[in-house]
């Protein structure tokens, strides 16, 4: 189903994602999808909430309210944030829930999570003289 064999490894590689396999991230998306039908849209019409949180980085799901009037832009987006900064790591448009946009939000971002878990490992020493 994944492309990407960073997500099927997820679990074994990463230890800071040892409780939230691919499996899981997909489940708290559906979950959130569901939830986002209960949220109150905001002055811009946007109603959004937060699905989870890996470290440093928060995946939240947008829908645009009403859907947007261009055809091309979709009117669901998941994006990564870097919390402290409050910066987009990435982030994913969607039309529909289906299994392979599902599939192509959880690649994002476990490889955000990886990324950024990569990033804050120091860099490893080498002998001193």
């Amino acid at each position: 189903m994944y492309t990407k064999a960073i997500v099927e490894q997820a679990c074994v590689n990463y230890p800071f994602l040892s409780d939230l396999c691919a499996a899981e991230i997909e489940r708290r998306i559906i979950q959130a999808y569901v939830q986002l039908v209960f949220e109150a849209a905001d002055r811009n019409n946007v109603r959004a909430i937060a699905v989870l949180r890996l470290g440093s980085l928060e995946v939240h799901l947008t829908e645009l309210h009403p859907a947007p009037a261009r055809s091309d832009l979709p009117p669901f987006w998941i994006e990564v944030i870097d919390a402290p900064t409050q910066t987009s790591v990435d982030s994913l448009g969607f039309r529909d829930f289906d299994e392979d946009e599902l599939a192509a939000a959880v690649e994002m971002i476990v490889s955000a999570a990886h990324d950024a878990g990569r990033s804050n490992v120091p860099p490893p020493r080498g002998p001193t003289a």
